[in-house]
């Protein structure tokens, strides 16, 4: 019985002891270190326990405190972790963690009017920085202000010391602000004398785009005039964005196939990661005289500063015996926003995206490679104006070559 009544009393008294053992600590250094290893942990009440001590011992404590907070997300007790914030914007709204955390406060308001009466205030304490301004773009957006998305995100994207993931997240946010547009483009291909039953080649499109919130949708005519012979191709073409990271790119085409291929289908899924890249895989069947081809492909790309980089093979489908290839490089240099930019372009093979010279399906073997270059401006906010030339060179047979000079004019006007 005594051994009983020994065994509750240290049952009674061991709660207490470890307790006690968490307050007596003094040392604020090790009570910290006490806290990230229970945050890290996911015990977050016991962390809690040991940022509470901590902050009774020294309260200027600011890694204490800041570790607090994100225990209090982590228990969804918002109101006492921003108490704490409050704390460090007034004591310390400079310290090197502090800003990171107004950041990651924005996106835990759940009510859009309280998170940009939020960054109203933070912009009072932090007025050169960038990454609030691009929080305070998005948060209009998803709060359907879109003029005002647009026109803080044409503002900010000028700068030339954005980061890559603000830059990346400007540029998506521009293209989603847009209601209307429609556009016009020529294309003009000009052959070499090697070959011999070649006329020139024109192309124009004429296409109207409209944006329904999130998803991007196109219809497009194409008629291409080759002296000889003559077609049309229509597309209808959509980009659903299913959420900030993840988007997608389908199209439709079909035409009598006289030029055109009678049928072509295309899906792509793009996918941000690493903040900076964006990777694609996908595939494109096209229909030539009741024979269909399918092209598997693969994408990177790539925003650093100012360069807008990416990589993309398209690889199949196999004819004769070979595998047809497209390789292509791209580059941008956006020179003040996401509409006004250099591009160029360098490959080898013609991928199943050119409406305008795709022969390399019927002709497997033969190889071809390409560069061209030219300029995407803006006049005013409503006209779009695209120019560029190109050189390309290909095998026409086994033993003969032959050389192609690209051009091209695209206008474009938003509303």
């Amino acid at each position: 019985m005594k051994a009983f009544y020994i065994a509750i009393s240290f049952m009674l008294v061991l709660p207490y002891q470890i307790i006690s053992q968490e307050t007596l600590e003094t040392n604020p250094d090790k009570i910290y270190q006490s806290a990230l290893e229970e945050y890290h942990n996911q015990n977050f009440e016991q962390s809690l326990n040991y940022t509470n001590r901590g902050l009774d011992i020294a309260p200027e404590y600011h890694d204490i405190r800041i570790l607090q907070i994100r225990n209090l997300w982590a228990l969804e007790d918002f109101i006492a972790a921003d108490s704490d914030l409050g704390f460090l914007l007034k004591k310390a709204p400079d310290y090197i963690d502090v800003n990171p955390l107004v950041l990651q406060r924005i996106n835990r308001f759940n009510d859009n009017q309280e998170a940009l009466e939020f960054i109203h205030k933070m912009q009072q304490l932090y007025p050169e920085d960038a990454k609030l301004q691009v929080k305070k773009a998005q948060i209009l957006f998803k709060d359907h202000q879109r003029s005002e998305a647009r026109n803080l995100a044409q503002q900010l994207i000028k700068a030339k010391d954005l980061s890559g993931e603000d830059r990346y997240i400007l540029q998506i946010l521009l293209s989603r602000t847009v209601r209307n547009e429609i556009g016009v483009s020529y294309n003009y291909i000009n052959f070499s004398e090697e070959y011999l039953n070649y006329q020139n080649w024109h192309t124009t499109s004429a296409e109207y785009q409209h944006n329904f919130n999130r998803t991007a949708v196109i219809g497009r005519i194409n008629y291409s005039d080759r002296e000889i012979n003559s077609g049309s191709l229509v597309e209808l073409e959509a980009y659903p964005v299913f959420n900030e990271r993840f988007y997608a790119f389908t199209n439709l085409g079909f035409s009598n196939g006289a030029v055109f291929p009678e049928f072509r289908g295309s899906v792509s899924l793009h996918y941000n990661f690493l903040k900076i890249l964006e990777g694609e895989v996908g595939g494109r069947i096209l229909n030539f005289s009741g024979q269909s081809y399918f092209s598997g492909i693969l994408g990177l790309s790539a925003y650093y500063e100012q360069f807008y980089f990416n990589a993309r093979t398209f690889i199949g489908p196999e004819r004769s015996g070979q595998l047809i290839q497209n390789y292509q490089f791209n580059v941008r240099y956006y020179l003040k926003d996401a509409d006004n930019y250099l591009f160029a372009r360098l490959g080898s093979g013609v991928s199943p995206d050119e409406r305008t010279d795709y022969t390399q399906i019927q002709y497997p073997g033969l190889e071809t490679y390409y560069l061209s270059a030219g300029i995407n401006k803006t006049f005013g906010m409503n006209h779009i104006v695209q120019l560029s030339a190109g050189f390309l060179t290909e095998d026409i047979t086994e033993d003969l070559q032959g050389n192609q000079f690209l051009a091209n004019f695209g206008y474009r006007y938003r509303f």
